[in-house]
């Protein structure tokens, strides 16, 4: 996301160039594009990763500099906010969903440590930044609830659409992952862990296959991030008896994910709590029927016709399948709506432009 923020933004005519650390390529500077990205070599202090050389070449900017910083819950940003108050730089922070009240709940060490970092760190920063983003309304509250009562913009997540497969290539991806032409798939991208709510996935699939015996599961992503997680899932599949209908593709790179999506009669996402899933705004793209859990924060969308959201829980979204698996009209209007919108809300030049006029202000 941030690399196609700076290059939409540099498209325009910004000056722009992206800083980070990299262990491997650090003090080296590359171009991609017209982009100019700045690796610095991180520094490791108590277990965290600073940059003492990106510190010191925040130091040196000139005071027309904006800064932009998408660190949450990384000390760098907090560096950034250090080093523009002390400097006088306009800078903004981009949560991007990862101030979700959601996440700070419980007794978790994680909860605990999120919620002392936001407390004495993290709010007192975004207060005192020049501007917040969100990336939704519903996250812009969310903010307000954690106490950020400084100016928060909302912008959403662009997207570079998904360019149309060939024949061929989704006759080769089908076979080479055993999908039978005769199948209504029902995809999944994005990544394997809990909050994803995959179980819920499952068992609405395992509830629908009674009335659409020609229905596969096709689930990618890395299932080695959380390979417990998986192995659960995995577990729950065999006990509901629809193992054998579910295709554990792994990750998808780009090259195959135009087949994925073109393959599938609907897309689905069922997570307890996500910013703005990329996933979801390229299925959009490609046209698909998407029927998404209210935990992925995409009201807008639904109220405009583009997907389908739902309470959380499998009763919920096997319902909502139900409806595009029906094939009526609804299939063929949600699929229409969701390509507009994505050309609409989520064009990245679009959105480059009112980042920029953000950061004039």
């Amino acid at each position: 996301m941030v690399f196609e923020l700076a290059s939409a933004q540099r498209r325009l005519g910004a000056d722009v160039e992206i800083w980070t650390v990299d262990t491997t390529r650090g003090g080296k500077t590359e171009i991609h594009g017209g982009l100019v990205i700045r690796y610095f070599n991180p520094d490791y202090a108590l277990g965290y990763v600073r940059s003492a050389s990106l510190i010191d070449a925040l130091d040196a900017l000139p005071k027309d500099v904006v800064l932009h910083a998408h660190n949450t819950f990384h000390p760098l940003n907090h560096d950034v906010a250090v080093a523009a108050r002390r400097l006088g730089l306009r800078h903004f922070f981009h949560p991007h969903g990862a101030l979700d009240p959601i996440l700070f709940a419980g007794w978790s060490l994680k909860s605990v440590k999120k919620r002392l970092y936001h407390h004495f760190i993290g709010r007192p920063d975004l207060n005192r930044a020049t501007g917040v983003f969100a990336l939704t309304p519903l996250e812009a509250e969310q903010l307000a609830e954690l106490g950020v009562s400084g100016t928060v913009h909302v912008v959403p997540n662009g997207i570079t659409p998904v360019a149309p497969a060939t024949a061929e290539a989704i006759a080769a991806f089908c076979s080479g992952h055993r999908i039978e032409s005769s199948a209504k798939v029902i995809l999944f991208i994005g990544r394997i862990m809990p909050k994803k709510k995959l179980e819920d996935i499952i068992v609405a699939f395992a509830t629908l296959r009674v009335d659409f015996p020609e229905l596969l599961l096709v689930i990618a992503g890395n299932v080695a991030q959380d390979s417990a997680y998986h192995r659960r899932l995995v577990a729950l599949a065999i006990g509901l008896g629809c193992a054998d209908q579910i295709r554990w593709l792994g990750f998808l790179d780009e090259q195959a994910k135009p087949a994925a999506l073109a393959s599938a009669a609907v897309f689905v996402h069922a997570s307890a709590s996500e910013g703005m899933a990329l996933a979801i705004l390229e299925a959009m793209s490609a046209g698909l029927p998407i029927v998404v859990s209210k935990g992925c924060y995409m009201r807008e969308a639904g109220a405009a016709g583009a997907l389908l959201e739902c309470a959380q829980g499998p009763e919920a979204l096997a319902i909502s399948l139900r409806q595009v698996l029906d094939r009526g009209p609804l299939a063929t209007r949600l699929s229409e709506n969701a390509r507009a919108y994505a050309a609409k809300e989520h064009d990245w030049s679009r959105i480059a432009a009112r980042t920029l006029e953000i950061y004039s202000k």
